[in-house]
C-alpha cells in the first residue's frame, strides 16, 4: 500500500500535486505515492478507495494553497467548514487513524494560517511541523521535505534490476551475430598487448581520506539552554540518532505547546526525545560532515512534534563537530557544537 498520500485542492494544487507525485515517485517508487488522479482505477467509488488507503496510515502531504482554504460553495461558504469536503475528508480521516500529517506551505501563503481562525480538523494543523513548498526553490525545498520522510521510516525505492538479454536465435545468421564483437574484442586485446610493453610508469597511489567513524555518544544543545546525549551509531555512510528522554515539564519555552498538547489530547507532554537518520561524506578537504534529518518526538508514544536538519563537520581529532541546526517549526536555523563524550554502548 501507498506510504506517502497527497492531499490538495484542484483549483489551484493539481499542478504542483502531480509534480510531487512525480519526484517522490522517482525517489521512493509510484507504488509508494498515492495521488487521485493517477491511483484511482475505473469503476471504483472514489472515496471508499481514498479512505481504504488512508486507514492504511500513510503520511499524508496537504498542499496548503490559497484555494485550499479559501475555496467557497456556490453559497459563499467556506468548502473546508462542509463536512462532505474531500480534502476535509481526508484530513480528518488521516487524523482518525493517527496517520502521520505533514503541512506543506506553498506559493501564496507566506505563513501558516491562525489556527483559531480555521474550522475543525483545520484548527489542529498548528500541531505538526510545517514544510515550506515553493516553485522557486522546489529542489531544496524537496530535498528537506525527502530527509524528514526517510526519518519517518520512508524508504527509497531499490533500483530495477537490468534486463536480461534475449537469447540469439539458433543458425549460422545467429552465429554471425556474434562473431563481428568476439573479433572486435580480439583486435583491442593485441592493441592492449603492443601497449602493455612501452606502457609508461604509473604513479604511486596515493592515499585516500577515510570517514571518520562518528558512533559515539555527543553532548549538544540542540535548543537554547538545553544540553542533551545524542547517541549517533554509523554504519558504513548511514548513520542513526536516538537519545534519552528530555523531561521538559517546567520548561518555559514549552509551555505553550504543552498546553495546547492537553487541550488536543486530554493527556501530558512531559518529555521529549531525538531520532534521526542521515548519511556521513567526505567534502573535498578531506573533512567528514554528517547530515541527519532530525525528529523531535513525544516520550513515551514517539508522536512526531517538529522536524528539522543537523549538518556539522567533525574536528581533524574527531572530539567535536561544528555546524547548524534547522528547525521546521520555526523556519529558522542555528550553529551548533556537538562534543564526543562517550564511546557508543
Amino acid at each position: 500500500m501507498p506510504k506517502l498520500f497527497i492531499s490538495y485542492r484542484t483549483a489551484d494544487g493539481k499542478d504542483k500535486a502531480t509534480a510531487l507525485a512525480r519526484d517522490l515517485g522517482a525517489l521512493f517508487g509510484d507504488a509508494q505515492v498515492f495521488l487521485d488522479k493517477d491511483d484511482l482505477r475505473g469503476g471504483v467509488h472514489w472515496s471508499d478507495e481514498i479512505a481504504r488507503t488512508i486507514e492504511t496510515r500513510p503520511v499524508l502531504l496537504l498542499l496548503l494553497t490559497p484555494q485550499l482554504l479559501a475555496a467557497t460553495d456556490d453559497r459563499g461558504r467556506l468548502r473546508i467548514a462542509n463536512p462532505d469536503d474531500p480534502v476535509r475528508r481526508e484530513v480528518t480521516a488521516a487524523m482518525a487513524a493517527g496517520a502521520h500529517l505533514v503541512p506543506l506551505l506553498c506559493d501564496g501563503l507566506e505563513t501558516p494560517p491562525p489556527a483559531a481562525e480555521l474550522p475543525a480538523p483545520f484548527d489542529r494543523l498548528g500541531d505538526f511541523s510545517w514544510l515550506p513548498l515553493r516553485a522557486y526553490d522546489w529542489d531544496n525545498d524537496v530535498e528537506r521535505l525527502v530527509s524528514d520522510l526517510r526519518a519517518l521510516g520512508v524508504v527509497p525505492a531499490a533500483p530495477p534490476a537490468p534486463p536480461i538479454a534475449a537469447p540469439t536465435p539458433g543458425g549460422g545468421r545467429g552465429r554471425r551475430a556474434w562473431l563481428a564483437p568476439l573479433l572486435a574484442a580480439a583486435v583491442l586485446l593485441a592493441l592492449a598487448g603492443g601497449w602493455y610493453a612501452w606502457r609508461p610508469a604509473k604513479p604511486p597511489a596515493t592515499a585516500t581520506a577515510s570517514a571518520t567513524d562518528v558512533t559515539a555518544a555527543w553532548l549538544a544543545a540542540l535548543a537554547p539552554d538545553e544540553q542533551v546525549t545524542l547517541w549517533l551509531r554509523q554504519t558504513g555512510s548511514e548513520l542513526a540518532l536516538s537519545s534519552r528522554p528530555v523531561d521538559i515539564s517546567a520548561r518555559a519555552d514549552w509551555a505553550d505547546y504543552r498546553r495546547s498538547w492537553r487541550e488536543s489530547s486530554a493527556s501530558e507532554l512531559n518529555a521529549i526525545a531525538y531520532r534521526g537518520q542521515g548519511t556521513t561524506r567526505i567534502v573535498p578537504d578531506g573533512s567528514t560532515v554528517i547530515d541527519i534529518a532530525l525528529e523531535i518526538i513525544s516520550s513515551p508514544g514517539g508522536v512526531s512534534i517538529d522536524s528539522g536538519n543537523l549538518q556539522a563537520t567533525v574536528s581533524v581529532d574527531g572530539a567535536t563537530m561544528d555546524g547548524r541546526i534547522w528547525s521546521n517549526s520555526a523556519q529558522a536555523e542555528r550553529p551548533v557544537r556537538l562534543t564526543r563524550v562517550l564511546p557508543a554502548k
